[in-house]
């Protein structure tokens, strides 16, 4: 495994930086808080997410400045470009659905075409999922493929139902504490990250990837610098202990490198 080394954020050098033309941030946890609130019935379904707080959009607004800014999240691109609607520029792209659409410059791209197999996995997992009748279970997210089912806790069904509907081992489903994410294994913030480095002409060695968990470690595994949040849930690079919110400390960094050294 590539990056673990975990050194505090503050040991970060310009030399470190020097061939970095790309920052790709995770979100929820990183640069925004996490808690999202679902509420669904049979006649409505109502989603409240957080928003990036104003003071960290103008830090990313410098911040694209130096480099091109990208933020990569299993949220939907609705939900996305309303997180960071504000930020948007032309330097400045949205990874959603953990890779598989993309906006850059006003144009919103599928990453990746989904075989009938998998449509046809997508389809009976959810409907399952849906006539599941547990207290625990809150509501769906409104997504295009990414399934996410938000529960109060774990319910063992939900692997249950994806396990029998896949009987090739192509899905994953993983739960974060908060919901279930169920979607193919080919797809995943790596994979999508190499779309857009591949559309820009930049190589992977000169991104620098800032993440939490376990679905991050696809594109911190795969970039020149990887820098963790969250310490003991994911290896990096470089680590950021102990801060809430801790994506502004590493853009707090990243801006004193540049702005100090006028590069």
């Amino acid at each position: 495994m590539k990056g673990n080394l975990n050194k505090p954020i503050e040991k970060l050098t310009k030399s470190d930086i020097e061939n970095i033309k790309l920052i790709c941030f995770d979100c929820d946890g990183v640069t925004v808080e996490k808690g999202t609130e679902v509420i669904e019935n049979k006649s409505e379904s109502i989603i409240r997410t957080k928003e990036i707080r104003p003071e960290m959009v103008e830090k990313i607004v410098e911040l694209g400045k130096y480099f091109h800014v990208s933020f990569s999240s299993g949220r939907s691109m609705l939900y996305l470009k309303r997180m960071y609607e504000n930020v948007l520029r032309a330097n400045v792209s949205l990874q959603a659905e953990i890779g598989m659409f993309c906006l850059h410059e006003g144009k919103l791209e599928q990453n990746f075409e989904l075989s009938g197999y998998e449509l046809e996995v997508i389809r009976n997992v959810r409907l399952e999922l849906a006539n599941l009748k547990d207290e625990r279970i809150e509501g769906f997210e409104p997504k295009i493929f990414l399934t996410t089912l938000h529960c109060k806790e774990a319910v063992s069904e939900v692997d249950e139902i994806v396990k029998k509907n896949d009987s090739r081992n192509e899905f994953y489903c993983w739960w974060n504490e908060e919901a279930y994410d169920i979607g193919p294994k080919r797809i995943n913030k790596g994979t999508g990250l190499e779309k857009l480095t591949g559309k820009l002409g930049i190589k992977m060695v000169e991104v620098m990837t800032v993440g939490n968990g376990i679905n991050d470690e696809n594109m911190t595994e795969i970039t020149g610098i990887d820098v963790s949040t969250d310490p003991k849930n994911l290896k990096a690079d470089f680590a950021v202990f102990g801060e809430h919110l801790a994506g502004e400390k590493v853009v707090d960094k990243l801006l004193q490198l540049r702005i100090k050294d006028n590069v």
